[in-house]
């Protein structure tokens, strides 16, 4: 369903130049696109970051990204508003937890009292059901479990794949699983249903047993939580199967060695580990004063990664990896996330949130297993398109970044926008430096040189 587009401001800036130590480059905002610059006597000693821009440098840009930033026939507008098909399913099937983090956004999964019991096999046979009834048959799908810790109702998690893959057996789709949990639950049986089936395993685990233990407690306090992910997720990681793990890390004001937390959790043998930094909803959150902190931190973790690639290994920090593939496909998009477009995520009641992290937030509820409300639906993404957020307007990474999570919208700050365009500057300079170095690297991506990402598709 395509609806009337929602035009960029028209000061917004249509390209963005920096230097990597092969030169200057220009980034053209639109569609991500990334161009070597000739290079100029002033320019050799100039510092990596700092503003040599010319007058003459900025027309020539300009020039250049108006010649340069157009969308191809094979793209999608950046403008454009639409509805698009659900392909992409979480179920809260779990609305506990045996962990007590402090910074944890649903309350160890009853949301404050929004969510007081678990899902039944009726709400998620009939969320299962619309999902791949009106999917695009041609996408692939996915069905996720999140909680509280998804294993506490491990029965339902069984049912709902036995039962979601025979019948996108029977109709010849392609459906995916994914599952986040903390690991501590995990049985047998667990492991050999995540084995036989494609599951992306997402294990939130916070650093090395002080961190883990610290921040993650057992939440009846008798054993550390540290040593039951490794009993628990073990199994797992030495025989994997068709599932993919990956770890997660939350990082908070009190835990800013990134360094230590990334050698501790590679040690277990995760090879794809990422960090979330907290924004929100805790005295830990990151202040103005550590976003600095935490930049310099993710560099120095990044640089490590990126000199192991140049050496032929692969990038193990998935904040770094992502960043990297994202740019070689020239991802660009007015949305950060699947919410409310592609993707849903339904409460143990059967409604259907556009956010996992939104249960019981009215403004996020779209609808339930029977409909979705259109004209909110069609709201709710009008708002939040990145040209509709007005400290965007003037960025320059605003269709990389897309205005960052809906939910965390209100603890945005100049100190933490900075640390998005200096991250995805370095990013920028690694992409350039590898690419050159190493071109064998990307050949995992995705072909095409220019491939506008949607992220209203699923997540």
């Amino acid at each position: 369903m395509s609806l009337l587009p929602l035009p960029s401001a028209v000061h917004a800036p249509g390209s963005y130049r920096f230097r990597s130590s092969l030169g200057q480059h220009l980034l053209v905002v639109p569609h991500s696109q990334i161009y070597d610059l000739p290079e100029q006597e002033t320019d050799v000693d100039a510092d990596v970051n700092a503003d040599v821009n010319t007058e003459a440098d900025v027309n020539l840009d300009h020039v250049l990204s108006q010649m340069l930033a157009r969308t191809l026939n094979n793209e999608a507008s950046l403008d454009a508003l639409s509805l698009p098909t659900v392909q992409s399913l979480s179920l809260n099937v779990s609305s506990s937890c045996n962990l007590g983090c402090s910074y944890c956004y649903a309350s160890q999964g009853n949301f404050e009292g929004k969510q007081s019991k678990g899902m039944d096999w009726e709400q998620a046979r009939g969320s299962i059901d619309r999902l791949l009834a009106e999917a695009d048959p041609q996408a692939p799908l996915t069905l996720g479990f999140i909680g509280g810790e998804p294993f506490v109702n491990r029965a339902l998690i069984h049912q709902c794949v036995h039962y979601s893959a025979a019948l996108a057996r029977e109709q010849r789709l392609d459906l995916r699983y994914s599952v986040t949990t903390n690991g501590t639950l995990l049985r047998p049986e667990d492991h050999e249903l995540l084995r036989r089936h494609r599951f992306a395993v997402t294990v939130s685990i916070d650093g090395g047993s002080v961190v883990q233990n610290r921040q993650r407690p057992m939440l009846n306090g008798k054993r550390d939580s540290f040593a039951a992910v490794i009993e628990h997720c073990q199994p797992l990681l030495d025989t994997p199967g068709m599932c993919k793990l990956a770890a997660r890390a939350t990082a908070n004001s009190l835990s800013l060695d990134l360094d230590q937390q990334f050698d501790a959790i590679a040690a277990l043998g995760f090879q794809d580990i990422g960090f979330s930094p907290l924004r929100s909803g805790s005295a830990l959150a990151l202040q103005d004063q550590d976003w600095p902190v935490y930049e310099q931190a993710m560099v120095s973790l990044a640089s490590r990664e990126l000199q192991g690639a140049l050496q032929g290994q692969q990038i193990r920090l998935s904040n770094f990896a992502t960043a990297l593939k994202q740019l070689h496909v020239g991802a660009s998009s007015p949305y950060p996330c699947g919410a409310g477009g592609g993707y849903f995520s339904v409460a143990s009641d059967g409604d259907w949130y556009a956010c996992h992290r939104a249960i019981g937030n009215q403004d996020y509820k779209l609808g339930d297993r029977h409909a979705l409300d259109a004209p909110k639906r069609l709201q709710f993404l009008q708002e939040r398109h990145v040209h509709a957020q007005t400290d965007c307007q003037a960025c320059w990474a605003r269709y990389l970044c897309s205005g960052g999570c809906h939910q965390e919208k209100a603890s945005r700050s100049g100190a933490s926008c900075d640390y998005i365009r200096h991250w995805l500057t370095f990013c920028l300079q690694s992409y350039c430096e590898l690419s050159q170095a190493r071109p064998d690297y990307f050949t995992h991506c995705l072909p095409s040189p220019r491939a506008s990402v949607s992220a209203q598709s699923g997540t």
